[in-house]
């Protein structure tokens, strides 16, 4: 049994939020969280030395019309931004109270889409290793400390504009990009090769947005919120091909060493793409500017907010 379901002391409680889920949906993803758990009895320490509650809600899809207030209510803040966008599961956490949003129908879309797939339950564990990993993370509270100036300088800059939506948006990726930095590795330490498994494909949702989806947004947003969405993208596949290089030496097996080894490529070639597009509608001097990102600005939020303000600014982003 985790540490986090003693008897008396439960601090994970598991909820039906939608009676779409059935009982039986509900003992079966009941069961892979609890099992990564017992597979990872250190991240379970770490909760358990962290969070007073972790609350996994189980809704249907994120446009259930109780999981905005679901979520604020157990968090105690109404100031959330809850994103309707279709997820399988995500977290946010405050005052060292966790919350876990699992929604039944994305998860079951996310797992058909993958017909490479083998083993659908070790697929779905892999949703919950992750969203536990980013509690570890949060270290109870997932609001930007206040103390990273440069992520609420900009935030401040996007909100006098009246540019706040565009703003939460590629703040919200280059927060990703920055919290998958560390989150990957740990889930790389839990199950290299679960994790192979799961992201090889990474890259080709980026690909994708660089053939034809940065075209669209050119017909859509103003053109610095498209530029920024570009770099944003960008910042975060050279993220996701940094961790691919901590996967130590002989951890994986043959079988998963190709799939890392096409990851990898992919990654590249998603890379060249954005240089592309950057060097062609930004110019080569733009693309000098990223191309200084380095693995050292991933080494704290601090740091990396520091520096993609500084950038956000030289290339009058906002």
């Amino acid at each position: 049994m985790s540490i986090l379901r003693k008897r008396g002391v439960e601090k994970l409680r598991f909820r039906i939020m939608n009676r779409r889920v059935t009982n039986e949906d509900f003992e079966y993803l009941k069961g892979l969280c609890l099992q990564c758990l017992n597979e990872n009895p250190d991240i379970a320490e770490r909760l358990d030395e962290i969070y007073k509650l972790i609350q996994v809600y189980f809704f249907y899809e994120t446009t259930d019309l109780n999981a905005a207030n679901s979520l604020r209510s157990i968090l105690n803040d109404s100031t959330i931004t809850y994103p309707t966008k279709p997820t399988p599961a995500f977290c946010e956490s405050r005052t060292n109270v966790g919350c876990i949003m699992v929604f039944l129908k994305h998860l079951n879309e996310c797992a058909q889409r993958r017909e490479d797939i083998k083993d659908k339950d070790r697929f779905n564990q892999g949703h919950f290793l992750e969203e536990l990993c980013h509690l570890v993370k949060h270290g109870g509270d997932s609001r930007v400390h206040s103390s990273v100036h440069g992520y609420w300088i900009l935030w401040d800059i996007y909100k006098s504009k009246g540019l706040q939506q565009y703003g939460n948006i590629i703040l919200g990726r280059l927060r990703s990009a920055r919290d998958h930095y560390e989150v990957f590795p740990m889930m790389i330490e839990a199950c290299p090769e679960d994790w192979v498994v799961r992201c090889w494909k990474y890259f080709d949702k980026s690909i994708d947005y660089y053939k034809k989806g940065y075209e669209d947004e050119k017909t859509k947003f103003p053109t610095n919120i498209v530029y920024a969405n570009l770099i944003a993208n960008y910042i975060g596949a050279v993220s996701v091909l940094y961790v691919t290089e901590r996967i130590p030496e002989r951890s994986i097996t043959d079988e998963y060493e190709k799939l890392l080894d096409a990851m990898k490529q992919k990654g590249k070639v998603a890379l060249e793409l954005s240089k592309s597009l950057i060097q062609g509608d930004m110019g080569a001097g733009a693309l000098h500017t990223v191309e200084l990102v380095d693995e050292s600005v991933f080494e704290t939020r601090d740091v990396f907010f520091s520096r993609m303000l500084a950038i956000w600014s030289s290339l009058h982003l906002v």
